[in-house]
């Protein structure tokens, strides 16, 4: 099956936190966001202020099925550069 079903979720109170310096606050609402996603494969983390949570995330139940942005454009660049050498 080639069905693709997106759910999305949004955390203000962590991004709020992020800006109030408490990056350890911010990781564990994310986490704690992502623990409460019901049915899903991955975990896609859209915002690059997002990628710190990674390890949260995965430490929550999603092990290597968690992808930031930053991770995806490095490896977008990554297969670009290898293909046009």
């Amino acid at each position: 099956d080639d069905t693709i079903t997106v759910k999305i979720g949004v955390v203000e109170a962590a991004f709020a936190a992020l800006k109030a310096g408490d990056g350890a606050r911010h990781d564990y609402l994310v986490a704690e966001a992502a623990r409460e996603l019901t049915d899903i494969d991955v975990v896609v983390l859209g915002q690059f202020s997002l990628a710190r949570a990674a390890p949260s995330v995965s430490a929550a139940g999603f092990n290597n099925r968690v992808i930031t942005t930053p991770d995806a454009a490095v490896q977008a660049l990554r297969q670009l550069v290898h293909s046009s050498a």
